[in-house]
């Protein structure tokens, strides 16, 4: 539960200066911290590939807004 909070409040945190994608990301390997699968290497990375997949679906398809950061600009 400590893991998923810290996610949460991690995301809450890194939204304005980090945009949606990298937030979201470290939430996800946060949460599946939580989940037992340690391996925050590998699943950051992961995390930060699919919630840039999910801001351009949503962006760029659906003209919903979203927070940008560093690298969502870079697929503007």
């Amino acid at each position: 539960m400590v893991w998923v909070v810290a996610g949460l409040a991690a995301q809450m945190l890194l939204l304005d200066n980090f945009g949606f994608s990298i937030a979201t990301g470290v939430l996800f390997a946060l949460v599946a911290a939580g989940f037992g699968r340690r391996k925050l290497w590998l699943t950051v990375p992961l995390g930060i590939v699919l919630c840039l997949g999910i801001w351009l679906i949503f962006a760029g398809l659906l003209q919903l807004s979203l927070p940008a950061g560093p690298l969502e600009h870079l697929f503007l």
